[in-house]
């Protein structure tokens, strides 16, 4: 019988619980007298087999919770224990319910059990146990703040998300981040006290923040001031603990600098005496310091003020406070002190620290009361001065991101903002090319005057914030009157001016993400996060400036973070493999060279497309050490070709252009080519025409330096993308590959015809061979060569197959026909 609807999603909540938190051969729920489970995850077979069981049907009789060893020779063989727990639900039908698992582990026997035994109880409470609320992701991609995400239900808590500010400021790449607890960067410094209040507050469960001494990726120390939040699931489980972290070190001496002074204005007040206050036993006035009256505006008062007039010069606050001192010192006959705000005759406020003591005759009978008043005003500024500094951007003005974040706390918790409010980032894009241009000062202009205009537009109501080196985060009210479209339009408005500074007009343009304040639950932390998720999103698919937070796109950033742990995980699991595509001559059809194509074989999902991790890795930087796999991976193939006496053919890889930028590209490729025995002439690179997009002196200064060591160097997918036919004389290419996207419309007419003839060419006058990529059809082949292209690959000739099969096509030597 099939359990009521209202608990369908229950019972499937409690099953992949099971299945998350414990390794099962499967979990089912049962019902008496049903045929098969209700609901049921892993291995269907060993599921059904679990209702004919003894403690199953016993626990359906009399709701006693039991434990089974598992029937050999059956579905469940693969089982270390079996445990049946029953289920009392609300609403329940006159049916008993009972769930049931086979785990893989002894081992887990009794914990498990103890977890299943939680979860029916829940279930009793019609709560969801174990499910997971989404988690704030890392997309801070360029803020000032490193921002971090761990996992503690991972083994040792390692890290999934790092973004480029946490890479600057510790000087390791994010390939060396991930995976690994932050634990690594304290050095041998395991007992600071500030790495005391993480613990306490991970073992409690609660948010913290601390200052830690960390090291550099060099070896140099800086201080780290770290907050970390833990996100927990809807039943209160630590799900993730995000890091918030800053390097200090500059603070840390600036507030060093002003705690001496602090202490130098201390001990001012206690050698000097400042103004002298006497009053008698009683408390009652005796002498009052001109100069202070003078300063309180009472110095026309004829005679000895009165305490009432001398009250009336304080403001309430402190005139209450100085009340309820003298109350308990006159109880207790002890000094006391107050620090108090003067305003006065001043154009600014002035403020004083007075010091109140009793005073004793020699046989400690109290004859009077002594009083020093002390001005802090120099000291209070410094305290503000530092305030500021952690709530307001030097640059330009605007609030810091923990100063937004407290200011829209404030707003939240008064609940003045329309639940459509939204929190936008805003993300300047190609300031970093400003800043190489045109200089670092007029980058920094750019920032204020966008600050200037993003403050004009939300007025005095918003919030403006600068958030990272080319973002702000803004707080709109969203008015009856004005749209979601017209906000837009409002705040897109800001950069299409063009911004004139120092003789330069140029046009900005920008990147837009938002959250609306409902999506938050009253968390401003979150709506910064969530709105800088779907800023991330519009950098990234610049056909949309514009991107709402969504769950959606939440789920999407945590399953990248994951498979950019697995692909990590693939690096030293040794998942990834070479499989080979032929290129051959178009005349004879022999194999003369062969294309490296890389495969991530995982052994869960199977086969992930390269479109989809490669992109993925790209954007880590897990790039790097990707290349440097295939590279040593290809050389280390050719010499076991080699090796058993086979006709070596050349073998071309794939090398992207972040790892040019990430360095040392000649000097990996030697160091391959010598540990592996490679001739030089072995090895092609093949370098896509986006080079172009960043070349400059050291990309072609690498160029220079692979050409001269004897490595061929091949342009691959010409004339599709940043195509410059000038740089074709600046850089040197070996051979120019025919992308397939005109080879498959070759017998479309002219065109495509006229383009291919115009590459072969070209390639012609550099003195660079041309290979067709992308074909598929006979008939290509003859067009191609009446066209003067001599070699060629695509999928007629050969799928890319695996190292032992191109190994086979190596001995059989056979011309495609």
């Amino acid at each position: 019988m099939a359990g009521t609807p209202d608990n369908d999603e229950l019972f499937t909540d409690l099953t992949e619980a099971l299945a998350m938190a414990c390794s099962v051969v499967c979990a089912a729920v049962i019902v008496k007298d049903g045929k098969s489970p209700d609901h049921y995850i892993g291995n269907p077979e060993a599921a059904q087999l679990l209702l004919t069981l003894d403690s199953v049907q016993a626990t359906l009789a009399d709701g006693i919770p039991r434990t089974e060893v598992p029937p050999p020779d059956t579905a469940l063989a693969a089982a270390a224990f079996i445990a049946v727990e029953p289920l009392s639900l609300p609403h329940q039908q006159s049916l008993t319910t009972v769930i049931a698992f086979a785990g893989e582990h002894l081992t887990d026997c009794e914990r498990a059990v103890a977890l299943l035994h939680s979860l029916a109880t829940e279930a009793a409470n019609e709560l969801m146990f174990l499910r997971q609320t989404p988690f704030l992701a890392a997309a801070f991609a360029e803020i000032e703040c490193g921002v971090t995400i761990a996992d503690p239900s991972l083994e040792d808590a390692p890290l999934v998300y790092a973004n480029a500010a946490f890479e600057r400021m510790t000087g390791y790449s994010k390939a060396e981040l991930l995976g690994r607890n932050c634990r690594f960067l304290q050095g041998d410094l395991h007992d600071q006290p500030g790495l005391r209040i993480i613990r306490n507050a991970l073992a409690r469960g609660t948010d913290c923040t601390a200052v830690v001494t960390n090291f550099r990726r060099n070896g140099e120390p800086f201080e780290n001031r770290i907050k970390l939040r833990a996100i927990r699931t809807n039943d209160g489980t630590l799900s993730h603990i995000i890091g918030i972290q800053l390097d200090v070190t500059r603070e840390l001496l600036a507030l060093e600098s002003l705690a001496r002074q602090k202490r130098r204005y201390e001990s001012l007040i206690r050698t000097q005496s400042g103004y002298i206050w006497l009053m008698n036993a009683k408390g009652e006035l005796k002498d009052v310091p001109e100069k202070w009256l003078e300063l309180a505006g009472l110095s026309s008062l004829s005679g000895l003020p009165d305490l009432a007039a001398i009250r009336g010069a304080l403001t309430p606050e402190a005139a209450l406070a100085f009340q309820d001192k003298w109350s308990e010192a006159l109880r207790s006959v002890t000094p006391f002190e107050v620090v108090y705000e003067l305003s006065g005759q001043s154009s600014s406020p002035r403020w004083f620290l007075d010091c109140v003591t009793p005073v004793f005759d020699d046989n400690n009978h109290l004859i009077e009361w002594i009083a020093a008043s002390q001005e802090i005003t120099e000291l209070k500024r410094a305290e503000k001065e530092v305030e500021r500094a952690a709530y307001e951007d030097r640059l330009t003005g605007l609030l810091t991101p923990e100063g937004f974040a407290q200011r829209l706390d404030e707003l939240l918790k008064a609940m003045d903002l329309h639940p459509a409010s939204p929190v936008v980032v805003v993300d300047i894009k190609a300031l970093r090319e400003i800043n190489n241009t045109r200089g670092y000062d007029v980058g920094d202009e750019v920032l204020r005057e966008a600050a200037r205009r993003l403050t004009a537009e939300v007025g005095h109501s918003g919030l403006v914030a600068r958030t990272g080196g080319d973002e702000f985060t803004v707080l709109t009210l969203l008015e009856h009157q004005r749209t979601k479209r017209q906000l837009q339009r409002c705040m897109a408005a800001v950069f299409d001016v063009p911004f004139e500074i120092r003789g330069f007009a140029f046009h900005v343009e920008a990147s837009f993400g938002y959250a609306r304040i409902r999506s938050s639950r009253g968390d401003a932390r979150k709506l910064m996060t969530d709105a800088a998720l779907a800023m991330h999103r519009s950098q990234h698919n610049s056909p949309l400036p514009w991107t709402q937070y969504t769950k959606a796109l939440e789920q999407k950033t945590r399953e990248t973070v994951d498979l950019t742990t697995k692909l990590r995980h693939a690096l030293e699991a040794d998942q990834l493999e070479l499989y080979y595509q032929p290129q051959v001559d178009l005349a004879t059809g022999r194999i003369i060279s062969a294309e490296a194509l890389l495969r991530w074989n995982h052994p869960q999902a199977g086969f992930i497309p390269p479109g989809l991790f490669i992109p993925l890795a790209e954007q880590s930087q897990l790039i790097g050490p990707l290349g440097d796999w295939v590279l040593r991976q290809a050389c280390r193939d050719l010499k076991a070709w080699r090796d058993t006496g086979l006709a070596v053919c050349p073998v071309s890889i794939n090398v992207s252009l972040i790892q040019f930028q990430l360095g040392s590209v000649p000097d990996k490729v030697r160091q391959a080519l010598t540990e592996y025995n490679v001739a030089p002439g072995e090895l092609t690179l093949e370098i896509t025409e986006s080079v172009f997009e960043h070349h400059g002196r050291d990309l072609k200064k690498d160029l220079e330096a692979l050409s001269a060591m004897g490595v061929r160097l091949s342009l691959d997918d010409f004339g599709t993308g940043y195509s410059s036919l000038a740089h074709l004389n600046d850089y040197f290419f070996d051979e120019i590959k025919i992308d397939k996207s005109f080879v498959s419309r070759l017998d479309d007419g002219a065109y495509a015809q006229a383009i291919v003839k115009a590459i072969i060419f070209i390639a012609a006058a550099i003195d660079a061979d041309v290979v067709a990529e992308g074909i598929e059809l006979t008939k290509s082949i003859a067009t191609l060569q009446h066209l003067g292209c001599k070699k060629g690959q695509g999928f007629l000739y050969s799928h890319a197959v695996p190292e032992a099969s191109w190994r086979q096509l190596l001995i059989d030597q056979k011309p495609y026909s």
